[in-house]
């Protein structure tokens, strides 16, 4: 009989058994995946640690700065050395240290960390974020961006990823255009000089914002310079320098007034032409100082630009360059300015004596010498005076010129009209400086009798009054009033008449020789002195209008100075002027008087050929081509050629139809191997 304890004992052991065998058999078939998970995580480590890799190789040679943070706690995991260099560090410590945790190190709002952060919550909560944004840049250059943010996975965990694109080229040629436009403006309004300048040496400041510049313009009655921008300069130093002589070895401005040339003081404690004003320097933190002469048309000086640092540094040529536009626009600004105070004191001269005034006010510049001879035969009648002179000062020679005189002297052909040298004039022109007019008699002395001699040379003067035609302080001329009348004494009140009369002829005269320079200066270039671009659109809708009524024929050639930019960049920018006044001599001294020559822009030169056909304009450009093409210019090497495009007018073509057609005429020239002329029929 079986044992039932032993049998449940049996079945109690195999039960126990199997349940060991199927643990056993779980524990290592967990074990099994344990192992497969654990080298499937090590996969996906390995391969984002790959991917982190590939990512950073990537960002290192990107022409992009990038910088990845955090998500959550916004600390910076990874920064590219472009993105380093962007806000003026060296290393990822330091960004984090230097700049994530100093708000002084940004610039201001709205560029500012806290606006920075700001961008990073967006981009958290929002998504991606595009913005343009200003960094601090090295050593003073802000950097300018096109940014954006994103959220992104970097080295396996949640990241905002920061990237921006250099746009700081863009940005300073919007800023300085808008600039360049807003003195344009000022210049042509009432603002005073100094508005003006300030927005252009703003001009240049926003390409060189490490720098603190200023322009002083030329007093010419004291030969000194004075601030002409608003005080960018702590005191004394702006109050030390007003006034400044022209003369060498006044500091870095007045001795590049005085050589009319460019100066570059790269150490102020090292140069000698700061002895004087170096504590002033030293206590405003000035180092350095480049100063460049503002020059007028005539090449006289009007004023200086100076760009100082405070740290020893001197200018590269892209600071030079830089610098040419804002000098080309402060000497146009000063120069109007003077013109414009010139008219403002000769139209406050002119109110002096009404009836005068108006007449000569009502003058043009071709009817002025008539006005001023009738106002001479008004004074003569009554001055009652025998003879009146209106002596002009040539500016080079010095000597006086008769230049109107009543009554009329007829002079013949190798006559020359009556000129006084400052010798024959030494006396009259002392006491006219201390007393504003000067009186001659007979008997006073030799000097007197024989200045009375030259005045009225077939008949005896006894007396003559002198009174002195003023512009801008000094004696530009003189009003002469002669008399035979021995008993004849000036009296104040015909001094009181002769004088602002004088003042009347005075204007009258420069503002004729203003018109004149204003009218020549908006119709020519000012580099080659041919017509100008407006003058030439004119021009050629003249010549349109002319063709298009009768039918007649003309032509275009459009001329191009081949290799100008390799002039430019080998020989400088003074060398490439040179070379186009010559171009432009040859051209005008070699065309018809009827042709008319106009630089175009750049280095191109338009001329227009009335009556002529295309055949014949070809012929005309072919032989200016030659002709050029065998001149010595004034560089190294001296051969210059040119490219042509040659076109004839169709009829109901507009001005700028027939331009264009030149113009791929020209284009066609010169991809063709330039120095050769092309007809477009």
């Amino acid at each position: 009989m079986i044992d039932l304890s032993h049998v449940l004992m049996l079945g109690a052991s195999a039960v126990l058994l199997l349940t060991l065998v199927y643990r056993e058999w779980r524990y290592r078939r967990l074990q099994r995946k344990n192992l497969a998970l654990i080298q499937h995580v090590g996969e996906a480590q390995r391969s984002l640690n790959e991917h982190g890799r590939e990512l950073r190789g990537l960002f290192e040679h990107a022409a992009i700065s990038v910088i990845v943070f955090d998500r959550y706690d916004r600390k910076v995991r990874y920064a590219n050395d472009l993105a380093l260099d962007v806000f003026g560090v060296a290393s990822q410590e330091e960004l984090t240290t230097d700049v994530m945790y100093r708000p002084d190190a940004w610039s201001d709002a709205p560029y500012s960390l806290r606006d920075f952060e700001g961008w990073l919550d967006k981009a958290g909560k929002l998504g991606v974020q595009r913005f343009e944004w200003k960094a601090p840049g090295a050593q003073g250059h802000p950097v300018w961006l096109d940014a954006t943010l994103a959220a992104t996975l970097f080295d396996g965990q949640q990241a905002l990823m920061f990237t921006g694109i250099n746009i700081s080229d863009r940005k300073i040629s919007q800023s300085t255009d808008w600039l360049r436009n807003r003195a344009m403006v000022a210049m042509t309004g009432d603002r005073p000089l100094s508005a003006t300048l300030d927005l252009i040496v703003a001009m240049y400041q926003f390409t060189a914002p490490q720098a603190r510049c200023g322009i002083m313009v030329l007093d010419a009655h004291s030969q000194t310079l004075r601030w002409g921008t608003e005080a960018g300069f702590a005191e004394p130093f702006h109050t030390g320098l007003q006034g400044l002589p022209v003369r060498y070895g006044a500091a870095t401005c007045g001795t590049a007034a005085s050589i009319q040339g460019r100066v570059v003081t790269e150490d102020i404690e090292k140069d000698e032409r700061w002895n004087r004003y170096r504590q002033l320097a030293h206590d405003a933190g000035v180092q350095a100082c480049w100063s460049e002469p503002i020059l007028g048309t005539g090449g006289e000086v009007l004023g200086t630009f100076a760009i100082y640092h405070d740290q020893p540094w001197k200018p590269s040529e892209d600071d030079i360059e830089t610098l040419t536009g804002p000098l080309y626009l402060a000497s146009l600004a000063i120069e109007r300015h003077r013109s414009r105070e010139s008219l403002k004191r000769l139209i406050a001269a002119e109110k002096s004596i009404r009836q005068i005034s108006v007449k000569l006010q009502s003058l043009d510049a071709e009817s002025t010498n008539g006005g001023i001879q009738d106002v001479l035969k008004f004074l003569s009648g009554y001055l009652k005076v025998d003879q009146v002179y209106a002596f002009v000062r040539d500016p080079v020679h010095a000597i006086f010129c008769a230049s109107h005189c009543w009554p009329s002297v007829v002079l013949d052909e190798d006559e020359e009209p009556l000129a006084l040298t400052p010798d024959e004039l030494s006396g009259c022109l002392a006491a006219i400086s201390r007393d504003n007019y000067c009186e001659l008699r007979r008997d006073q002395g030799e000097d007197s009798d024989e200045l009375l001699d030259l005045l009225m040379a077939d008949e005896q003067a006894e007396n003559a009054l002198l009174v002195p035609v003023i512009q801008e302080d000094r004696i530009d001329g003189l009003l002469v009033f002669c008399t035979r009348d021995a008993g004849h004494r000036w009296e104040q009140l015909e001094l009181n008449v002769a004088t602002p009369i004088a003042a009347l002829i005075g204007s009258a005269l420069h503002r004729k020789s203003l018109v004149e320079a204003l009218t020549h200066q908006a119709l020519h270039d000012r580099l080659t002195d041919l017509f100008n671009r407006g003058k030439m659109e004119d021009q050629l809708r003249q010549e349109i209008n002319r063709a298009s009524r009768y039918g007649n024929d003309f032509s275009l050639i459009l001329f191009d100075v081949d290799h100008f930019k390799h002039v430019n960049d080998r020989f400088g920018h003074n060398a490439g002027d040179d070379v186009l006044v010559e171009v432009a001599r040859q051209l005008q001294e070699n065309v018809r008087s009827a042709d008319v020559v106009g630089r175009w822009g750049g280095e191109e030169f338009l001329v227009i050929l009335p009556e002529t056909d295309l055949a014949r304009a070809g012929e005309v450009a072919e032989t200016l081509r030659m002709h050029i093409s065998r001149q010595q210019f004034p560089i190294p090497g001296g051969a210059i050629t040119v490219s042509a495009g040659v076109t004839s007018f169709l009829p109901g073509e507009t001005a700028q139809e027939l331009v264009k057609r030149a113009d791929e005429a020209l284009y066609f020239a010169k991809e063709n191997g330039r120095n050769r002329i092309k007809l477009s029929a």
